[in-house]
């Protein structure tokens, strides 16, 4: 139950390349948690048993469970001081936020290149209080996945009951 089976330096290892690989995996989804899809989060719950079961490979114990934990805990602590101190890391980690819509005008490359329908869009134009996209000045997608809009000057949202 406590004694490791594992040797540290390889469990360590096997923590932290796998942090990698599931921080670029995430990257590459470019969306937060209240943004994925049903599939989405069937992936992203099956990665996560496997990751598991990759981290602490056939180590039952409490001490692997314990490290592997702390590995993980202490790469996001790594990996968010950096995104801190140094802006490219960030820029890369993160992302960057993404022009949508300009001037009531659907930048279609940009939502080919990061996968959004436009029925998305049309939601998230409607959630801030628009019927359409010629009201809209400026539709963002956001580094977390989330779609800001900006109302054109003088165009206030439509209020419904």
């Amino acid at each position: 139950m406590f004694e490791l089976q594992t040797p540290l330096p390889e469990l360590v290892l096997r923590c932290t390349l796998l942090y990698c690989f599931i921080l670029g995996i995430l990257r590459l989804a470019n969306r937060e948690g209240g943004q994925l899809s049903p599939v989405d989060q069937v992936v992203l719950f099956t990665v996560g048993d496997l990751i598991a079961t990759a981290a602490i490979k056939n180590d039952d114990s409490l001490v692997a469970a314990f490290i592997a934990m702390s590995v993980f805990v202490g790469m996001s602590y790594v990996v968010n001081s950096l995104s801190y101190k140094f802006k490219p890391i960030a820029k890369t980690l993160q992302g960057a936020p993404l022009v949508l819509v300009h001037n009531g005008e659907i930048k279609w490359d940009n939502m080919e290149k990061e996968k959004i329908s436009k029925n998305e869009l049309m939601e998230s134009i409607r959630a801030a209080g628009y019927l359409s996209v010629a009201n809209v000045h400026v539709a963002m997608l956001e580094a977390n996945g989330t779609i800001s809009v900006i109302s054109k000057p003088n165009n206030e949202p439509q209020r419904t009951l």
